[in-house]
């Protein structure tokens, strides 16, 4: 499914109903001053915008900006025209990118999947192993690339607490540039797997790490945005016969997980920096294999009974996660956590299970 999705809001301008101060003209305007002085586009982020964030300035408005809070943001959709001639007329704020949906989300389920995926490269440090990176998949080991950011995470776990972060920094920001670069020319389809895995474990730490500088950036959004969109395109429709059963399942299901932790991270740093998520919309229609316990389960026999007494194994991500918030899904692991934290904003402990039906012998 290839969904384009653009939203255009109406902003609108309200009379001040109070006594205008004398010391100090009114004025309608919702852009901060900073902007206003340097004749520059402002966001209107609160309490922040983007250019103030970025340069490290005061920023500081006469009126609120209508993005502030999520009333405002909702109150604007409401309002959104109907009519094709008002909307051609009206003001943009703040619109998304292309192929994307803005989502607000508790502060308590941000942090829960910020954290998780932060716990991916300390996890591939100590068994070279995550919910999307499997060292099975490559049957020669794991490529270069991937050993290379197992030595950089290593690298960053093991630093002292208070010291110097800017080397670490460097190369971490320096071998995610290369990654990229070697993503964008991969020639094979491993490759292409090795690299965008390699990509996203630096970018855990990049883009989520607490004590490292962080602003929202366009560029690291696109990013991992193509990784998601360029595996999805050039998966390869049949597998090698060469595989056993195992071995083409492990690779199939990587290429899954490593799309949907794509963009999953996309989601969360957005959400960590600028407090809505960036959704997008082709992410819904991903397949997703609810046996998810094969994963960690090490037997070939185990893929074989579940094959044999689990019909309809595979469906879309978006019907994943509708059933893990209605409570028709139970034993939910960590990755299936996540998943509910990215797509619904919500957190496995305040799903309400539906009471189970007593068993009647007959």
């Amino acid at each position: 499914m290839r969904l384009e999705v653009q939203f255009f809001f109406e902003e609108h301008q309200y009379k001040l109903s109070m006594t205008p101060d004398p010391a100090k003209p009114v004025t309608l305007r919702r852009s901060c001053q900073t902007c206003i002085k340097g004749k520059r586009r402002c966001d209107q982020l609160w309490p922040k915008c983007s250019r103030c964030l970025g340069k490290g300035r005061n920023c500081e408005y006469d009126n609120a900006p209508l993005t502030a809070t999520s009333d405002s943001r909702r109150s604007l959709i409401k309002k959104a025209p109907h009519n094709r001639r008002q909307v051609a007329l009206s003001h943009q704020i703040r619109t998304p990118l292309r192929l994307e949906i803005a989502k607000e989300y508790d502060q308590s389920a941000i942090r829960f999947l910020v954290h998780g995926l932060r716990e991916y490269p300390r996890a591939f440090v100590i068994s070279q192993k995550t919910d999307f990176i499997h060292p099975e998949t490559y049957s020669s080991g794991l490529p270069a690339v991937i050993q290379d950011a197992h030595v950089l995470c290593g690298l960053y776990g093991h630093r002292a607490p208070q010291g110097n972060m800017s080397d670490i920094l460097y190369f971490l920001r320096m071998r995610s540039d290369e990654i990229y670069h070697h993503f964008s020319r991969s020639s094979s389809f491993n490759d292409l797997l090795g690299c965008s895995q390699a990509l996203i474990l630096v970018q855990c730490i990049l883009a989520l790490d607490q004590d490292l500088p962080s602003q929202y950036s366009e560029d690291t959004s696109s990013m991992l945005e193509k990784v998601a969109k360029r595996l999805w395109e050039q998966a390869p429709v049949q597998l090698p016969s060469t595989l056993t059963q195992r071995q083409a399942w492990l690779l199939a299901e990587s290429v899954r997980r490593t799309i949907i932790v794509s963009l999953m991270l996309r989601s969360a740093y957005s959400l960590n920096t600028r407090n809505y998520s960036v959704r997008t919309p082709f992410v819904d229609a991903l397949p997703f294999d609810v046996r998810t316990s094969l994963w960690d389960d090490d037997s070939n026999q185990a893929l074989a009974d579940q094959d044999s007494g689990l019909s309809g194994s595979m469906i879309s991500l978006h019907e994943y996660s509708d059933a893990v918030e209605t409570g028709s899904v139970h034993n939910i692991n960590k990755f299936g956590a996540l998943i509910l934290a990215a797509c619904k904003g919500k957190e496995v402990s305040g799903i309400q299970y539906p009471p189970q039906q007593p068993y009647l012998a007959t």
